[in-house]
């Protein structure tokens, strides 16, 4: 199961960087919502509790961000090449973040190229 998330993360990263195929906006945007657990999220509809999200993290599940005010589901990637998306969320489990970037889509999924984080007070 570890070994299958692997390509899926891989795979929408190099989408991004490579911009291949993806509709992008010309602006960063900034949405307010919270980190998830992607797959938790999608199978169950619901968020885990903090420590849940943090543990399926750190054994290699996507971290994803929610809009609370779209309803909407985002993936997640970085800019830093070296540096993964997880690592850049793990600090913000359990809160509720603003998050800067841009957004991109291809045949219904969501994907935030984050360029800034932070707690939000909206």
């Amino acid at each position: 199961m570890y070994a299958a998330r692997i390509p899926l993360v891989v795979l929408f990263t190099v989408l991004v960087m490579n911009n291949v195929g993806l509709s992008q906006q010309k602006k960063e945007v900034t949405l307010h919502g919270e980190i998830v657990d992607v797959i938790s999220f999608v199978s169950s509809g619901a968020a885990k509790g903090t420590e849940e999200v943090r543990k399926s993290a750190l054994s290699g599940n996507p971290l994803g961000f929610y809009d609370t005010g779209k309803k909407k589901l985002y993936l997640v990637g970085v800019p830093e090449m070296n540096k993964a998306a997880n690592e850049r969320l793990l600090p913000y489990i359990g809160i509720r973040v603003f998050v800067i970037g841009k957004v991109y889509t291809r045949n219904g999924v969501d994907l935030i190229l984050i360029s800034d984080i932070g707690k939000s007070i909206k």
